[in-house]
């Protein structure tokens, strides 16, 4: 991959130097940026970590929120807050990934980063730029870790790229769960996951005071993943909180290593095998009906957060789904030749 030129843009460097931070600005389109710089000591073809604030933050204020410089120090990466106009980033124009593009070239062009290892995550408005960079530029980007944030409009990836999505099942969000769990669907099909996920429940298992739910979708094409990680409970808010939570910063930077882009091969996780077999599960008005299923055997409907919330037989190919929340469900099937698993949308 050709690096981009430099020439066109106007370095101005540390302005601000703080240990190992430093605040830098360039010109983008005629206007002053800026962002600032964590790079450790001893570095050596490092990976590269984007960390994008939301709307009405700024990137200092997400460098102080996520705390990701500790960990950058230990695993010996360099990780990049960048700064919005107004603190509010434009998707639907240019100048804005013009410039989060232009700051990886100028990074590499100083520290020789591994272009293999460059990542992006971001907490809400910053969560969807994530997205946006992972759908324009997956031919940069081996993988992203959005908190809070959603996927819209048209997505096309030119390759499969893991993704890790963390939100709080009381974020306020028209849609809620059901919101965030549909950017979860939309990725799946792109990259060609398996459609019923491991569950987790609590996570990390360690910790039974935990209220995070994990949803690990894999393998996937190409080696990739998706995780789901939910916080019931959880606000609009990229958690820290080890007690009944999880160090999102930890979490976040454990799943993107594990990733490059291809010529070196992604890790992989096994999961329970999912039989190939021609059942589906739809509903209508109140009842799941099932299709593919002659004999009798015991059914589980589950939720996102891995609650058991029907047990039922098969038998009669129909189950009664009354009054109950809209979202997303797993039907579990146990065949005698072995156990199927089927997705579910309650509107």
């Amino acid at each position: 991959m050709a690096t981009r030129m430099l020439a066109a843009f106007a370095i101005v460097v540390s302005i601000v130097v703080s240990g190992f931070s430093q605040t830098r600005t360039m010109q983008i389109a005629g206007v002053q940026r800026s962002y600032i710089v964590h790079a450790p000591s001893g570095l050596q073809n490092p990976p590269f970590v984007l960390n994008i604030h939301g709307y009405n933050m700024d990137a200092a204020s997400e460098q102080s929120y996520t705390r990701m410089d500790q960990i950058a120090d230990r695993e010996k990466f360099i990780v990049v807050y960048p700064n919005a106009i107004n603190k509010s980033w434009n998707m639907s124009g240019q100048d804005d990934f013009t410039f989060l593009m232009a700051i990886i070239d100028t990074i590499d062009n100083q520290y020789h980063i591994d272009r293999k290892r460059i990542y992006s995550c971001g907490f809400s408005q910053g969560g969807f730029m994530t997205f946006q960079l992972a759908c324009r530029y997956s031919d940069v980007f081996a993988a992203i870790a959005p908190t809070s944030g959603n996927l819209t409009g048209n997505c096309s990836l030119k390759r499969p790229m893991s993704m890790r999505l963390t939100f709080g099942t009381d974020e306020g969000f028209e849609g809620g769960s059901a919101g965030f769990m549909a950017n979860v669907t939309k990725w799946i099909a792109m990259i060609g996951c398996p459609e019923i996920p491991e569950v987790t429940r609590p996570y990390p298992p360690s910790n039974p005071n935990s209220v995070v739910t994990r949803l690990y979708y894999g393998p996937c094409d190409d080696g990739t993943v998706v995780i789901a990680d939910s916080i019931r409970t959880g606000q609009h808010e990229w958690p820290m909180n080890t007690n009944d939570r999880i160090n999102n910063s930890e979490e976040t930077w454990a799943f993107l290593k594990q990733f490059s882009l291809p010529d070196e091969t992604p890790v992989r996780k096994s999961v329970p095998s999912m039989m190939s077999v021609p059942v589906s599960a739809t509903y209508n008005a109140g009842v799941i009906h099932l299709r593919g299923v002659e004999e009798v055997c015991p059914v589980r409907v589950i939720d996102t957060e891995g609650r058991l919330v029907v047990s039922a037989s098969a038998q009669w190919n129909r189950i009664s789904f009354t009054n109950k929340s809209s979202g997303v469900y797993f039907v579990q099937i146990e065949r005698e030749n072995g156990s199927v698993a089927r997705r579910v949308l309650i509107p």
